[in-house]
């Protein structure tokens, strides 16, 4: 027997299971095809739909479930995504994929942290969002946060940034390579997207709207800037501690 709140929490996990099955029955559609528009993307603008819409007209029992799917099924996806991952597909890539990865994620996160400070903006907000730019978006961010122990706001405002950003690249990606704006081969494509792009979300949908070739270099090379997470963090707080001892 489901007791009431085990009922409520299935009712959200139901409505977040028919948007997905809604974006995978509307991707088989000729048109939505023909524009390259993944059930990846048609769910990321449906959710967004919902958020701005159904969302404070539903019952507040049902927001568990939601936030169920959003924080443990997702991470779950993306762990799975993971799977797809070994060693050879490492060396597929070749040291070329492996070397603008690590590029990619140090230029970005002291870069942005240089921009900041002659941005004037606050400390915690551009390192913050470099890191979550430079690795794996949200979770990037989130991780760094619990290093640096910083105001929750700050962490909203790194996160917001970070997500808006690479929806939007996410959905200029596929326009650019498929009307030759870049001029860059499906291997190259693939690298660049995996190295550029924010979120795994990001990457797949991207990559899925542009092709199996190019989804599956994509994700390896953003895979690999995932696996980045680690030292970068370590490194924080390695410098965070010799912070503190100075002061």
């Amino acid at each position: 027997m489901f007791t009431e709140k085990r009922s409520s929490m299935l009712h959200g996990i139901l409505l977040i299971g028919l948007f997905s099955c809604a974006a995978f029955y509307i991707g088989e559609a000729s048109f939505f095809k023909e524009i390259s528009f993944s059930p990846m993307i048609i769910g990321i603008i449906l959710g967004m739909l919902y958020a701005n819409s159904l969302r404070n007209h539903l019952p507040e029992t049902w927001v568990p479930g939601i936030q169920f799917c959003a924080k443990k099924i997702l991470r779950l996806g993306i762990i799975l995504y993971g799977f797809r991952l070994t060693f050879q597909d490492i060396l597929n890539v070749g040291v070329a994929g492996i070397l603008i990865d690590i590029v990619v994620v140090i230029v970005t996160v002291v870069g942005g942290v240089y921009l900041g400070r002659l941005l004037k903006m606050d400390r915690d907000i551009a390192l913050l969002t470099s890191i979550g730019s430079g690795i794996c978006g949200a979770a990037a961010v989130l991780g760094a946060e619990s290093t640096i122990h910083t105001k929750p706001y700050k962490t909203a405002v790194a996160v917001a940034t970070v997500v808006i950003f690479g929806t939007i690249s996410m959905f200029i990606y596929p326009v650019a390579y498929r009307s030759g704006l870049l001029g860059l081969t499906p291997d190259e494509m693939g690298i660049y997207a995996g190295a550029t792009l924010h979120e795994v979300a990001h990457t797949v949908g991207a990559g899925n709207a542009m092709g199996a070739d190019i989804s599956n270099v994509a994700i390896i090379v953003k895979m690999i800037r995932v696996m980045l997470l680690v030292p970068v963090l370590f490194s924080l707080g390695y410098w965070m501690a010799m912070r503190r001892t100075k002061s």
